[in-house]
Parts: structure tokens; sequence; C-alpha cells
């Protein structure tokens, strides 16, 4: 193995973030919290130089340029999310039966989903904040894997399953997804 870096990318961190590396671990601090995540690859190596965060390997693999690659990407994703948050809006859907939704603890209640007498729930992950409406459900938090995550539960937990899907379109289903000021409509 060689002291020269084959591949390296850079990212920038923002004036309101604090960045703490202790070996593999990076800390993110901003103004929205604290996230922290371990990279434990030893193909790679990261380091804080001035006022950047750089990923390097010293192998030259697809695999392992790849890693340097997620690795800046997790970054970013960390950086928007203790600055600005991520949001999901989930919009309720149903044609006969009314659902409703409701919050106990870190679990979603789906009630009266097509008609059902049974009670089906999402769990939802991390430290995320739940807010629902009549017709909405609205997911926010500073770690984008824990909001996206919470959101899928509650879309799977209304699958339906031995019907014709473009006949029973009812379901809890993501129609936004926010971070910061920008937004990213999927209908």
């Amino acid at each position: 193995m060689s002291n020269k870096a084959v591949y390296e990318k850079r990212i920038e961190i923002p004036e309101d973030c604090k960045v703490v590396l202790e070996g593999s671990k990076l800390t993110v601090s901003g103004p929205l919290g604290t996230l922290e995540r371990s990279f434990p690859e030893p193909q790679t190596r990261i380091e804080i130089e001035n006022n950047e965060v750089v990923a390097t390997t010293f192998i030259s693999r697809k695999k392992t340029r790849a890693l340097v690659g997620t690795i800046i990407a997790h970054l970013r994703n960390m950086f928007v999310g203790v600055t600005h948050g991520y949001t999901y809006e989930m919009k309720i859907v149903y044609s006969h039966f009314p659902i409703t939704v409701e919050q106990r603890g870190q679990e979603v209640l789906i009630k009266n989903f097509i008609g059902e007498r049974g009670v089906r729930t999402a769990r939802l992950i991390g430290d995320v904040k739940l807010e629902i409406t009549e017709d909405d459900v609205i997911i926010s938090g500073i770690d984008i894997e824990h909001v996206s995550q919470s959101a899928a539960n509650i879309q799977l937990a209304c699958k339906i399953r031995d019907k014709d899907r473009r006949v029973f379109m009812d379901g809890i289903y993501v129609i936004r997804k926010r971070k910061g000021e920008s937004v990213k409509s999927i209908v």
C-alpha cells in the first residue's frame, strides 16, 4: 500500500456546521441538532483539512472509489439535515371508508383501512416529528434516513394485497419531499 491517495473527494463544511472526527466516527452539529455516523471501511480514510472534509482511498478499484463518493454523499445529507432539516408530506387517499390515522409513541395506527376491523401499524424510526391532519401526514426530522424510512413504513403498512390496485387505490402515499427551501415533488 502506497502513501499516495489514488482517489479523493472533498466537501466544504458550511459555516454554521461543526464537524468532529474521532477515528472513523464523524459528528456533525448544526442549528437544528447533532448527527453521528460511523464509516468503518478500512479501504478509505477521512480527514479534516482547513474547512473541508476529505475522503480518500489508496486502492484503485471501482468499489472503493464508490465508497469515497458514498461517504461524501452521507456527509452532504448530514449537513443539509442539521441546517435545514427534511420533510416528507404524505396524502391519505380513500374512496369509501375514511381512514383514521393516530400516533401512539413510536407507532402510527391506521384504522378503518378499506373497511377492515383490524388496526394496521407502522413504526417510526429515530427522532422524527409526526404531524397528522385530516388528509395529510407530515414527517419531519434532521436525519434523512429516519424520515424516509418512517414514510416508507407508513406507505407499506397500507399495501393492498389480493385486490386490483387499479380499483383499490386507498392508502397513504408520499407526495412531496422537502429539504430546506427547495421542494421536490413526486406527483
